[in-house]
């Protein structure tokens, strides 16, 4: 079978996503006043230790970590807390404004099955002590395993202080505490969950509209079924820049909104939740600002919304993996920044020529990657996609396209992956096919008619990580043969795949198979 993307807003659309998250988290550094950091040695007008009391309330936390196999806490000793790890205070007073342990090998440690291997998660449970820390601005303690399986503790909504604070992917369950909401200053909250953990839910979100100075709200994977009203509440939050509200179980939405005041949000996630309606209308193709839109598996009916073109601003978009009839509407002639389309598995239909056409003349210079695979559309030529000039990602397979490959496929030269397979094309693919594409990764010419014919020493100007070949013609003379490891493969006509390990836990045996003709 042939790769399919991972989750959406990777490459371009991750791009803006980071752009957005500096500036928010710029704009919470910016605020705050001067910090002595443990993790870096600096000059500063407080020439004392840190705080008596705030060090004692540090070590009674560390007293409730029963597990620290990465010793990241192994510096917190001795009578400057300031200069521990992860702590960081203010340079005139002395306090602690900062505690920032999260564990950026989450995603690592999930796919860690071997006990000799060191995770680096924390583990326990977080002690009330904190509260302790009365000038704290700032925690993050996300990607550890400190929530006992229990629901975030109430007393985090008495660190009034806090201007930024993230318990994402913590083994929390049960209900989110409304006392979140006394923390008025809050311009960063992210709880969200992994598949992984048991869900937390929150059948009341009222509390979030007392979070005026919210500019980044995530609650993903948080059960909101039965949170009535929720497009009202986020409504009451002007300042929001960015709202990730992806599988939450949400089902309803609302038409409009009669007083918009989301006039700054950028980013818009509200995908895998069951909402089984129209696209259109919906109270978000009104929201002017977005940037990223991501309403992907929503189970969205009927055709493209022509409000579509409501959205100037739009860089990414993903509305893959719906009901969605018809081709894209012409309205979207002024979207001109847009740098990532998402439309997999929607019945598109129609001439791949038309789509393309569709798609705004001022962005063909600036899109970068076009996933519309699984979509049941035709066509004889891939001729229109050469005005794509900047194309990295291209994902067409599993369609009812036929002809030839253009040899000027090969001025793309941006192009990271390019997936044609379980078409109708033929004809041959030859070295001048691949002659710039420098930066080319994956490649898919799965169940297709076409020949790959190269010269046994050619040597290709990539190094692929995938490759899907499975009934192409390789020839002619052409010995193929196959080794798969972790490390990677050899074929015989030169190509040479470095197989990482995520790849290795996706496919089992690289899909090559081959006709000598």
């Amino acid at each position: 079978m042939a790769a399919t993307p991972p989750s959406s807003f990777h490459g371009a659309a991750a791009a803006a996503m980071c752009l957005l998250l500096f500036f928010l988290t710029s704009t919470v550094a910016a605020s705050s006043p001067p910090v002595v950091s443990g993790a870096k040695t600096s000059s500063s007008s407080f020439n004392g230790s840190c705080i008596a009391a705030e060090r004692d309330a540090l070590l009674s936390f560390k007293a409730g970590v029963t597990s620290d196999t990465s010793r990241l806490l192994k510096s917190w000793r001795g009578e400057d807390c300031c200069k521990w790890y992860g702590v960081s205070c203010s340079s005139r007073t002395g306090h602690v404004l900062k505690l920032d342990l999260h564990n950026g090998f989450f995603q690592e440690d999930l796919l860690v099955n071997d006990d000799r291997r060191v995770v680096h998660w924390l583990r326990g449970q977080i002690s009330s002590s904190l509260l302790a820390l009365r000038h704290l601005k700032h925690l993050d303690l996300s990607g550890n395993i400190l929530g006992g399986n229990m629901s975030i503790p109430e007393f985090i909504g008495s660190l009034k202080s806090l201007t930024y604070l993230d318990l994402s992917n913590v083994n929390f369950v049960g209900r989110v505490p409304p006392q979140l909401g006394n923390l008025t200053k809050l311009t960063y909250l992210d709880i969200h969950r992994h598949l992984f953990y048991a869900r937390a839910f929150s059948s009341d979100v009222s509390w979030l509209a007392s979070l005026h100075s919210l500019q980044h709200l995530d609650m993903g994977g948080v059960n909101l079924s039965a949170a009535v009203g929720w497009v009202h509440v986020v409504n009451k939050l002007p300042n929001l820049r960015a709202l990730y509200l992806s599988n939450c179980r949400l089902s309803s939405s609302i038409p409009s909104l009669r007083h918009h005041n989301l006039t700054v949000l950028e980013a818009l996630d509200l995908s895998r939740n069951p909402f089984n309606s129209p696209a259109s209308p919906n109270w978000y193709w009104d929201v002017t600002s977005l940037k990223v839109l991501d309403i992907e598996k929503c189970e969205l009916s009927g055709p493209f919304p022509d409000e579509l073109g409501n959205l100037t601003m739009l860089e990414a978009l993903d509305m893959g993996w719906n009901s969605i009839e018809g081709m894209i509407p012409a309205t979207l002639k002024n979207l001109c920044r847009l740098q990532a389309v998402y439309l997999a598995e929607n019945n598109i239909g129609g001439d791949v020529t038309d789509l393309i056409e569709r798609l705004p003349n001022c962005s063909w210079n600036s899109l970068q990657e076009l996933i519309l695979f699984g979509t049941n559309i035709t066509g004889t030529t891939l001729k229109s996609l050469l005005n794509l000039t900047a194309l990295s990602t291209l994902f067409l397979h599993r369609n009812h396209l036929s002809g030839s490959v253009p040899v000027e496929i090969g001025t793309l030269k941006n192009l990271v992956g390019l997936h044609i397979g379980n078409n109708s094309f033929s004809g041959v693919i030859s070295e001048t096919h691949f002659s710039s594409l420098t930066n080319l990764k994956s490649i898919d010419f799965s169940q297709t008619y076409l020949q790959v014919k190269v010269d046994l020493d050619w040597k290709p100007p990539f190094d692929l990580d995938a490759a899907f070949l499975s009934s192409c013609h390789l020839g002619p003379r052409l010995k193929c043969r196959m080794q798969v490891s972790l490390v990677g493969s050899q074929i015989g006509f030169g190509l040479h795949f470095q197989m990482p390990g995520l790849w290795t836990s996706l496919i089992t045996k690289l899909a090559v198979s081959y006709h000598l003709v």
